[in-house]
């Protein structure tokens, strides 16, 4: 019979191992985050204004003005005619902007609504509207 040595195999980790790509921390909600109610009743004000029901001069003041001026121009969105807001959800960008997401109730089918909210000045504005 043969001694055989037994060979001992050693494995160190890294202590900098990359952190994978597709993988984000989101940040905490900012300090001064819209209310909620607020963010619900601007989220139907626009979808009334996208909807011809709403003049789009009662949003001037909660808008940029590019915003005001896309919502100013006759749109194809009638179709959001007599749609009711269901749900919203806010997600923080940063410290001065939030996303917001709303299920929006239409006759003919449920649509979406994304908003982007930005605080200049200590006011909150919109100043992005996506109707998915």
């Amino acid at each position: 019979m043969t001694n055989a040595t037994a060979r001992i195999e050693t494995w160190t980790p890294t202590t900098h191992a990359p952190r994978p790509r597709h993988l984000h921390v989101v940040p905490d909600l900012p300090a001064e985050v819209p209310d909620a109610d607020w963010i619900r009743g601007l989220t139907q004000s626009v979808v009334e204004v996208l909807g011809g029901q709403r003049a789009a001069s009662t949003l001037v003041s909660h808008v940029s003005p590019v915003v005001f001026q896309a919502l100013r121009t006759p749109t194809s969105e009638r179709e959001l005619r007599g749609g009711r807001v269901l749900s919203v959800r806010t997600q923080p960008l940063g410290e001065d902007s939030v996303e917001v997401a709303a299920v929006v109730g239409c006759p003919q089918r449920t649509r979406a609504l994304a908003l982007r909210l930005h605080r200049r000045h200590g006011r909150w504005r919109c100043v992005c509207v996506v109707v998915l």
